[in-house]
């Protein structure tokens, strides 16, 4: 009678397990905003950020994982994260997002806005392996600085990050690119990369890479590809944005005249996020 009261009472507790688990998913789906510990101005504690920390507590190291491959962005989000700092399938989750292309709506104290979790998962990994050596003696930025570029540069997975970034052909976050081609070193083996996204897949920012060393590839870049040139994405207006002011700054007529053919052409940048009409109104010029 006892055993059998130990195995009901052992079956119940599972249930209620089990209920409990699914009832904090099922508030963390609702609510559906991927927040820090603390948000808003007076940076009070997040009761989202709290459901995930419970729900940890209850469940496995499978059943995060499993939840990393959840079909809800903001489970996948606070999951992989977790994952992330641990070091673990860091590779495997930022590829998975990558493909999923997906953003989940983000709240980091009093910043909020919306955010591909395959840029989450870059950020959480990169910021784990940066601070990692910086102490609070580390006052001064230049030395805080210089010790979290070496942590980045000698860490091989964050490097291995990077690489996937630029050599992946999918429309990705712009952001990307800002961060890791702002100081990025360009040797042999790079540079046909770099100039692939620049001259292939009008990346702006890689463009800015190599535009001053290859003037005779800019301009037949111009004369030839860019007013055939897509840029019909959120991440593609950014790019079309910068080469718009690459070319009014010019003071090239030529130039000038081709970025009024390319914006008559079509007005999809229209659509999307980008500064275009203040340059033109900036350098006098009318569509």
């Amino acid at each position: 009678m006892k055993n059998i009261l130990s195995f009901l009472l052992l079956i119940f507790s599972f249930l209620v397990l089990g209920q409990a688990k699914e009832e904090l998913i099922q508030k963390i789906i609702d609510y559906n905003v991927f927040e820090s510990d603390c948000v808003g101005v007076a940076c009070s504690p997040s009761e989202q950020f709290n459901r995930f920390e419970k729900l940890k507590s209850l469940i496995s190291k499978k059943e995060l994982s499993e939840l990393a491959r959840h079909k809800e962005p903001v489970i996948r989000a606070y999951a992989s994260t977790e994952l992330v700092k641990n070091d673990k399938e860091v590779i495997q989750l930022f590829c998975f997002e990558i493909n999923k292309n997906e953003t989940v709506e983000t709240q980091d104290g009093c910043l909020g806005g919306y955010d591909e979790i395959s840029w989450i998962i870059y950020n959480a990994y990169k910021w784990k392996v940066a601070l990692k050596p910086i102490t609070k003696a580390d006052t001064i930025d230049d030395v805080r600085n210089v010790k979290i570029s070496d942590a980045l540069a000698k860490d091989r997975t964050f490097q291995k990050l990077d690489s996937i970034i630029l050599h992946s052909d999918k429309d990705l976050y712009y952001m990307f690119y800002h961060v890791i081609l702002k100081n990025v070193e360009i040797d042999e083996y790079l540079l046909p990369r770099i100039k692939e996204l620049a001259l292939k897949h009008n990346n702006s920012f890689a463009f800015d890479c190599i535009a001053d060393k290859y003037p005779a590839e800019v301009k037949d870049y111009f004369e030839n590809d860019f007013l055939r040139a897509d840029f019909n994405s959120p991440n593609k207006v950014i790019y079309l944005d910068r080469f718009v002011e690459y070319l009014l700054e010019s003071n090239n007529e030529n130039y000038k005249n081709l970025v009024v053919k390319k914006l008559k052409k079509h007005n999809y940048w229209k659509k999307h996020l980008n500064t275009i009409e203040q340059k033109l109104e900036k350098y006098h010029v009318v569509l």
